[in-house]
Order: structure tokens, then C-alpha cells, then sequence
């Protein structure tokens, strides 16, 4: 072999390895950070002022579905209190308070017709491209069970 052609080599060999191992030490870290997030707590708050701009506006309110330009089926999510007002005046969600009967939040969640949307449970799932997590789907009805007041 030629002196250059071994040098090439050699300098191959030491860039695969400091990749390799910048790419191994990458994909621990990358493991550790993802172990680390999992499994915990949920501490996100159950509140509308939360998953409106979380997780409804970016995930529902998009060009394509119920934003106030496409509008999907009269369904508009965009702002926040258009989106309350709708979801809560067309029963998607159903609200509690304090002049409720006792049994409406136990009701709420089996009722409100956005936790089947989301799931996909009897009807199209929604959004239809890609489905919520269902940590987010839970925080929804976590905030229904809560009476799903405006806060």
C-alpha cells in the first residue's frame, strides 16, 4: 500500500471511531433524556387556559380542519373563547357548576363527545392525520371531569 493511501486509511479509521463514539455518547444521552421524561407525573395544568393554545389551537384549529378559515364542519377552535363557545354551546363538552346536579361531572365525561372524537371511538378520529397522545386526551378529560369551566 502507498504511504498515502495508508494515511487516507488511517484517517477514515480515527473519523468512523470519533463519530462512532460521538454518535454512541449522542444515543445515550438522547436514551437517558427520554427515561428521564417518562413515566412521570403529568404537571400540566387541567385548565382551558392551558390546552387551548397547547393542545387544541396547534393540533385542530390548523389551516386544512377548524381554524376560522377552513371552518370544517361549522366547527371553529381558534381563539381560545371561540373555541370554548363552541365546543361547549354545540356539546362536544359538557360544562358543570356549582348549579348543576350533583351527578353532572360524573356525567361530563362519559357525555362529552370530544373524548370520542379523540379516541376515535365510534366516528372518525380526530385529527384524522395523527392521533393525540393520549396524555393529552386525558389532561381533556381531567379538565371535563373538573366541570370544564373557562380558566
Amino acid at each position: 500500500m502507498s504511504g498515502r493511501l495508508l494515511s487516507f486509511e488511517r484517517a477514515a479509521c480515527a473519523t468512523r471511531s470519533s463519530f462512532g463514539f460521538a454518535s454512541s455518547a449522542f444515543a445515550i444521552f438522547a436514551l437517558v433524556a427520554c427515561f428521564a421524561g417518562c413515566g412521570g407525573a403529568d404537571n400540566r395544568p387541567a385548565k382551558w387556559s392551558y390546552i387551548a393554545p397547547g393542545i387544541i389551537e396547534p393540533n385542530c384549529a390548523t389551516v386544512s380542519c377548524h381554524s376560522s378559515v377552513a371552518q370544517r364542519a361549522g366547527v371553529i377552535l381558534e381563539p381560545a373563547q371561540t373555541a370554548y363557545k363552541t365546543l361547549t354551546d354545540r356539546h362536544f363538552v359538557v360544562t358543570c357548576d356549582s348549579s348543576s346536579p350533583p351527578d353532572c361531572m360524573d356525567m361530563a365525561v362519559g357525555t362529552s363527545e370530544i373524548l370520542y372524537l379523540l379516541r376515535g371511538l365510534g366516528s372518525q378520529r380526530m385529527p384524522p392525520d395523527q392521533a393525540l397522545p393520549e396524555a393529552d386526551i386525558h389532561l381533556i378529560q381531567t379538565w371535563i371531569a373538573d366541570g370544564a369551566q373557562n380558566n
